[in-house]
């Protein structure tokens, strides 16, 4: 049996040596969408006049507390435009292996928020609170930018001197640098000022910071996050080096957070940054909270001059998209056969 089966296997071994084997550079841009589903959560700062101390991520949400109503935000930051540079090599005509470097800058995604001012005015036990409701208004917006490792299997059905064909790729995804920019722009309602000045004076300093107008951006980076991404597309080989390419492509990605930062607190263009101090404008988020996190809701020791420790929030990237793109086929022969004769 063996004597049988060793002509063959050499046969296959010669058919694969003499196979097309080239490296390959590709370069791709398009636009991805949130998916077939719009079911996934988006993180966004907190603001709440209710506990304005207790600064934070939550769920974005569109809210209005004077009709009231409630609106979770759901999406995805891998929705956006995304550009591919990447670097391969083709083993035979079907099966290659592929390093992608892949940037994304995703849609905006945003939420308002209409939120009655509770505003403490005495400190007696219960503490007393303003009888007449003031609102305020916040636009958030938020949006990621980053790059991601892509190794991938390439198989493609290319048969020698075909100039279309199909092919897939398989890999996954590895985000390497990148943040979530997060801004909050805040109007309080004129009439406060005008008609109730103290009051207007109190919200001016801790805990809430407001003026009439506060504008904010917080930045939150991310720790190692995995996932995995696919496409099926069609090439159009016109030139024996040169393959034009579109595709359908998808992702499965939800990185975790590592920190945050407010960088900006403006009241009435005067920062408070340095008023809010570290506890306020730094957070670190860990997996679990307990006595002795950074945390004024778990440690009564915690320390003011240190950053919060919070919940790790975590962000979808997962999408749908198309591209369309360019690969050079690098090889001798494809090389060969764009070289000019000399003349004689």
């Amino acid at each position: 049996m063996f004597k049988k089966l060793l002509p063959v296997v050499c046969l296959a071994a010669a058919t694969l040596h003499t196979q097309a084997q080239y490296f390959t550079l590709r370069a791709a841009g398009g636009y991805a969408f949130p998916g077939l589903q719009r079911s996934e959560g988006i993180m966004g700062p907190k603001v709440d006049p209710y506990s304005p101390e207790k600064d934070g991520l939550l769920a974005m949400s569109n809210i209005n507390d004077s009709v009231p109503s409630f609106k979770i935000v759901n999406g995805s930051y891998g929705q956006g435009g995304n550009f591919t540079f990447a670097f391969g090599y083709m083993i035979n005509n079907y099966i290659g292996v592929e390093m992608g470097l892949s940037y994304l800058k995703s849609a905006k995604i945003s939420c308002d928020q209409t939120r009655e001012l509770t505003i403490q005015t005495g400190f007696g036990n219960p503490p007393a609170y303003s009888a007449v409701g003031y609102f305020m208004n916040a636009h958030i917006e938020t949006q990621a930018f980053g790059l991601s490792l892509m190794p991938a299997l390439v198989v493609q059905g290319a048969k020698p001197g075909w100039k279309v064909y199909p092919y897939g790729r398989l890999g996954i995804s590895l985000p390497v640098y990148g943040a979530l920019k997060h801004t909050i722009s805040i109007d309080v309602e004129d009439r406060l000022f005008s008609e109730a000045p103290a009051l207007a004076n109190l919200i001016n300093q801790s805990p809430f910071f407001l003026g009439r107008k506060t504008e904010v951006e917080l930045e939150t980076e991310g720790t190692v996050s995995l996932g995995f991404n696919g496409a099926l597309g069609v090439a159009y080989r016109p030139l024996p080096y040169l393959a034009i390419t579109a595709e359908i492509n998808g992702q499965h990605l939800v990185t975790r957070a590592k920190s945050a930062e407010i960088t900006k607190w403006d009241t009435d263009g005067n920062s408070r940054l340095e008023d809010r101090g570290k506890y306020r404008t730094h957070f670190n988020f860990v997996d679990e909270l307990n006595n002795t996190s950074n945390n004024a809701d778990y440690n009564a020791a915690y320390d003011k001059d240190k950053a919060k420790d919070d919940l790790r929030p975590t962000g979808p990237f997962s999408n749908i998209g198309f591209n369309v793109g360019v690969n050079f086929l690098l090889s001798k022969e494809t090389l060969k056969k764009n070289e000019k004769k000399k003349p004689e």
